[in-house]
This record gives structure tokens, C-alpha cells and sequence, in this order.
């Protein structure tokens, strides 16, 4: 069947991961070969995750890590990505081992646009989850007839912080 690659950078459990492999098969194409690929930070939650999508047999590669900070999912590019990110928590540390905010030049979040300069996604350490959707940007396939969609919840500090022309 035709190849579908699923990608979660803050998978958790797998949970979102499963529904979303199931929703494939049952309403988009059943002969679909889902594959699942996703990060987790917490220890624990790596190894439910782990566990659970190996006693379901889904070819799964959950890459233990801070998303953030350790791309588990470098030049990889997906079909499909979901997220559903940590709200409101600081990204200080992971920030000061990538260089600082001018220091960054991870292509993931410093990017150039039409051959025109870099532009920065970074956004201010106290909440990293419009990174997480950066991170999601840079994994899209352009180079297919589909592309790839994205679905990632938030909540609005990201949207709203700041006065007009500040903020993300």
C-alpha cells in the first residue's frame, strides 16, 4: 500500500499518534502503510510509549530527547504531523545551549524566504510552543502533488502576547 508517514515532535504516549494511524486506515485508505515516527522528552513517558505501540505492532520510531534542543527528526520530512505542545514552558536552558537568540542557526527556526536574508522564528523563552510549530514547518513536503498538513493545539498565548507588532 502507499506510504504514510505520521510525525509527532511532543508524542507523549502515542496516543495521538494511534488515533491518528487508525483514522488513516478506516476513513482515507485502508491499504495504507502508516508509519509513526514522534519525540518525547520525559523518560517515562518514552517508555509508555514505546511499550504501548509495540504490543499494538506499528512500525513506530519514537526518539527519546528535547525536540527543542535535540532534533530526533533531522531532514526528515512527513506527510502528516500533529502536536500537541507544552504550554507555557520555559525553553531558558534549551535556549542557552543552541547559542542564545542571536546564536541560533538551527534551520528549523532561522530561515530565509525567497533567497531574501534570515529571518528568525525564535520567539521569547518563557514559552516555546510556537517553536514546536516551526519545527512542524520545517518537516513539510513540498515536492509532492498532497504536501503535508499539520493540526497542533494551543492555547492562546501564542497567538495574543504582546502589543500590536510585537510578540509572536
Amino acid at each position: 500500500g502507499q506510504l504514510v508517514t505520521i510525525y509527532d515532535p511532543a508524542c507523549g504516549s502515542g496516543g495521538m499518534l494511534s488515533a491518528a494511524k487508525e483514522f488513516i486506515e478506516e476513513k482515507i485508505n485502508p491499504n495504507a502503510r502508516v508509519v509513526l515516527y514522534g519525540q518525547e522528552v520525559n523518560d517515562k513517558t518514552w517508555a509508555v510509549a514505546q511499550a504501548d505501540l509495540l504490543l499494538k505492532g506499528e512500525t513506530a520510531y519514537i526518539t527519546k530527547g528535547d525536540t527543542l534542543y535535540e532534533d530526533g527528526a533531522a531532514g526528515e520530512q512527513f506527510d502528516f504531523m500533529l502536536s500537541n505542545p507544552p504550554y507555557g514552558k520555559s525553553w531558558k536552558n534549551d535556549l542557552e545551549r543552541l547559542g542564545g537568540k542571536e546564536g541560533i542557526r538551527d534551520g528549523r527556526f532561522v530561515i530565509s524566504h525567497a533567497g531574501d536574508g534570515e529571518y528568525s522564528l525564535v520567539t521569547r523563552s518563557s514559552d516555546g510552543q510556537m517553536l514546536f510549530l516551526a519545527n512542524l514547518l520545517s518537516r513539510m513536503k513540498h515536492d509532492t502533488p498532497m504536501g503535508s498538513r499539520i493540526a497542533e493545539v494551543h492555547n492562546g498565548s501564542s497567538l495574543f502576547t504582546g502589543d500590536a507588532g510585537q510578540g509572536e
